[in-house]
């Protein structure tokens, strides 16, 4: 469970309906052991960092570049967070 500073924290992310009660926090060394990777956005404001992930140098400065390196992954992408 998040902490109750944590929620407020984000709650101007997500709104007073719909926010995050809990999140799994994860390196990205055991995320590059798992046997499949699938990430997952939507909505333009992630289309920089996806395309930065995806398709930019790997780099610290992006750490989702690492899944380039990643023997199965995949990424699942609305058309806003796709750029063309």
């Amino acid at each position: 469970m998040l902490s109750k500073g944590t929620v407020e924290d984000n709650r101007k992310f997500f709104g007073r309906a719909n926010h995050a009660r809990c999140a799994i926090t994860m390196g990205i060394g055991t995320i590059l052991a798992s046997r499949r990777v699938l990430m997952l956005a939507t909505g333009a404001p992630k289309a920089n960092a996806v395309a930065n992930a995806i398709e930019g140098p790997i780099t610290a400065s992006v750490t989702a570049s690492a899944l380039q390196l990643h023997p199965d992954a995949t990424a699942i992408l609305d058309e806003e967070a796709r750029r063309n």
